[in-house]
């Protein structure tokens, strides 16, 4: 990189990944980037992997690798170009002195041009994101089992008397159960899994309360219509 200050990508320059995805972008074909751009130009979500999933990305050219990389570095453009407020000219500069050559600039120009009427959905989006990430783990994903846990009349694992009127292989029934894993993600990436079980009576009071929060949630969203969503 030069030593010329950039204006838009900030003084540390971009993130470590920027690098291999503003390569990709710029290796893939124009179809490719009439996708992109008609992503980024009706999107209501922004939401890569819903996109990837897509019958028009899946009978593309592109592979989900590929999608993933150059929709993220047109995201990290648009929303450094935003945040700026500066002009494209600001950041063809900023590009230049990264490294692209001239040719790469104007084509990648071209494009964020026509992409400039949604940069500040795209900001919006990012920084959505990053509230609610923000501060505690995320839930990313839930794992589920159902579980039929037999009940004995003794225990395994117990001092066990030379005389004792009850017996460990003697089956009383059956209790029903659920089993379930919380898979969680911090905003640095960092991964933490919670596993726990409840009873049937547990369950039914665990779903009680979800209907509950998903009453309150309604109630707060009709009392705070007013503010953007």
């Amino acid at each position: 990189m030069g030593s010329m200050e950039l204006r838009v990508l900030g003084v540390d320059g971009p993130p470590d990944d920027f690098a291999d995805n503003i390569k990709t972008l710029l290796s893939v074909d124009q179809p490719a980037w009439e996708i992109l751009a008609k992503w980024f130009l009706t999107t209501d979500s922004f939401d890569v992997d819903k996109a990837i999933a897509s019958p028009v990305v899946a009978g593309s050219s592109l592979l989900p690798s590929q999608y993933r990389k150059c929709a993220g570095a047109l995201e990290y453009l648009l929303e450094a170009w935003h945040a700026s407020g500066l002009q494209l000219s600001d950041l063809q500069h900023d590009l230049l002195v990264w490294g692209l050559s001239t040719d790469e600039v104007d084509r990648l120009s071209a494009l964020l041009h026509r992409l400039e009427p949604v940069k500040p959905l795209v900001y919006g989006e990012f920084m959505r994101f990053e509230h609610e990430n923000a501060v505690l783990p995320t839930l990313e994903d839930v794992d589920v089992v159902c579980d039929m846990r037999p009940v004995f009349e003794d225990y395994v694992y117990h001092p066990i008397p030379e005389k004792r009127a009850v017996s460990h292989s003697k089956l009383l029934g059956f209790s029903y159960m659920v089993l379930i894993e919380l898979l969680t993600e911090d905003i640095e990436g960092k991964t933490h899994k919670m596993a726990f079980q409840m009873t049937e009576d547990t369950l039914a009071d665990f779903q009680a309360a979800l209907r509950r929060a998903a009453e309150q949630l309604d109630i707060l969203k009709a009392k705070t219509r007013e503010f953007p969503a």
